[in-house]
């Protein structure tokens, strides 16, 4: 109660001073000024350093600006809000850019002064931020971090160890960190297939843009640096700056430093080239410039060590088939005059034999026919002597053989035995008590059975 009337008594006094506001009067003057000087209609730029930033769930991204030039804790704060409405354009903005806001970086941003009364808090409402020198800040710093790289990098003697190692005459096996099925690698493959060499490609696949990229990259080089390969390439297709952040990153430049083998570069950049580039053993401005080179180096390998080689040795068989022709044609030319030579002495020599037969053969058969005739009539009284001869010698053979025919034998009284399946038996040996034999008599047959055998008893 004791309240409500101090409240009472403190309107009252404020009716009677006109200087007197209440504080809703207050917010709303103050409304009304700012909306006058730095409302929707009137918006202003403004840069800072973000100290907090918080991109909302809602859609609305949330900012602490704080003044750069100021130092310390007396640093002045603006509270800044870009509403969804504001922020999804924004952010595909940066995004297409390869910008990303982060705290720590100096933005430059249009908008308008907002007072929340509620809370009795001043912000300031983001309608459109400035890509341009936000780019030219990230470039900035961007160059700071690269120079700082490089600085270190040839404090530690190794800016140059890629560019030390020895290459190879022929390149054919090629070692190749790329995202596959992209622009820049099929172009690098393109240019190697179509060289008409074959290059033997191990492919090590790696994500080429985005936080990741620099991981893979370098875990790619270091995996390519176990194998057996002449040369390692690292391609892409090209990009902005923030793209190709991954060839400026240190894990990717160290990756390439302590390669064993040597490591050429072909990334498609718009701008200035890359610290990979730099301490690239060779670097090219594209993939296909990249494979070209190693087509090239092996092309000219092949033209002074194997075209020159074969050139020569056409050269020098089309001179010795030139001589091997004249020399055939020569020999051609003799053997038509020879063989003309040989065949008209061989038609003459058959010219002559046809009219030598032609002029001895009467006397020839002549002389046959009275030799014929000589020998038909010698030969009836020689071949009725060699009958008569024949006749005689077989009537003495046949006297001989009559003499010992076995039927003349068993006729005087001899016989032959023989055991029961017919063979001669020549002695008691193999017959046994009832064995069977059969007797040859001139007469007849006698089969008899063995009782006894007394071997040696006559």
């Amino acid at each position: 109660m004791a309240a409500l009337v101090a409240s009472r008594e403190m309107v009252l006094r404020a009716d009677r001073d006109d200087e007197t506001r209440s504080i809703s009067e207050l917010y709303t003057e103050l409304t009304s000024y700012l909306d006058e000087r730095w409302g929707r209609a009137r918006q202003a730029w403004v840069f800072g350093e973000i100290q907090k930033l918080s991109d909302h769930r809602s859609g609305h991204c949330y900012l602490d600006l704080v003044d750069p030039s100021v130092s310390g804790r007396d640093a002045p704060t603006l509270k800044a809000k870009c509403w969804r409405t504001s922020w999804a354009p924004l952010k595909l903005a940066l995004s297409r850019a390869g910008l990303e806001l982060a705290e720590g970086t100096v933005v430059r941003v249009r908008g308008y002064v907002d007072l929340y009364a509620p809370r009795g808090e001043l912000g300031f409402i983001i309608t459109e931020l400035d890509l341009e020198a936000l780019q030219l800040a990230a470039l900035g710093e961007h160059a700071r971090r690269r120079k700082a790289l490089i600085d270190k990098l040839v404090k530690e003697e190794l800016f140059d160890a890629n560019r030390a190692l020895g290459t190879v005459e022929v390149p054919l096996r090629v070692g190749l960190v790329a995202s596959r099925d992209t622009e820049g690698c099929n172009d690098f493959l393109g240019v190697l297939e179509g060289s008409g060499f074959g290059f033997h490609v191990v492919l090590v696949r790696a994500v080429v843009q985005g936080d990741r990229a620099a991981r893979e990259v370098a875990k790619a080089i270091g995996t390519l640096g176990t194998a057996e390969v002449d040369v390692i390439c690292v391609v892409r297709g090209g990009g902005s700056q923030s793209d190709l952040a991954a060839f400026d990153d240190e894990a990717v430049a160290r990756a390439i430093a302590t390669s064993a083998w040597p490591v050429l570069t072909g990334v498609g950049h718009t701008g200035d080239v890359s610290v990979a580039d730099l301490i690239a053993h060779e670097s090219f401005r594209t993939p296909t410039a990249c494979a070209a080179s190693l087509a090239g180096a092996v092309r000219a390998w092949y033209a002074t060590h194997v075209g020159e080689a074969s050139a020569r040795v056409v050269r020098a068989t089309s001179s010795l088939l030139d001589e091997l022709d004249a020399e055939v044609d020569q020999v051609r030319r003799h053997l038509v005059v020879v063989g003309r030579h040989r065949l008209q002495r061989a038609d003459d020599a058959l010219t002559a034999t046809a009219a030598t037969i032609a002029r001895d053969a009467p006397r020839g058969l002549s002389h046959a026919g009275a030799a014929i005739g000589v020998v038909a009539r010698r030969i009836e009284p020689l071949s009725r002597g060699c009958v008569a001869a024949t006749t005689a010698s077989l009537a003495a053979r046949r006297t001989l053989l009559a003499a010992y025919d076995p039927r003349r034998l068993l006729e005087r009284g001899w016989s032959i035995t023989t055991d029961e399946d017919g063979g001669v038996l020549h002695g008691v040996g193999g017959l046994a008590a009832g064995s069977v034999i059969k007797t040859q008599f001139a007469d007849g047959v006698a089969r008899s059975t063995v009782t006894d055998v007394d071997a040696g008893v006559t």
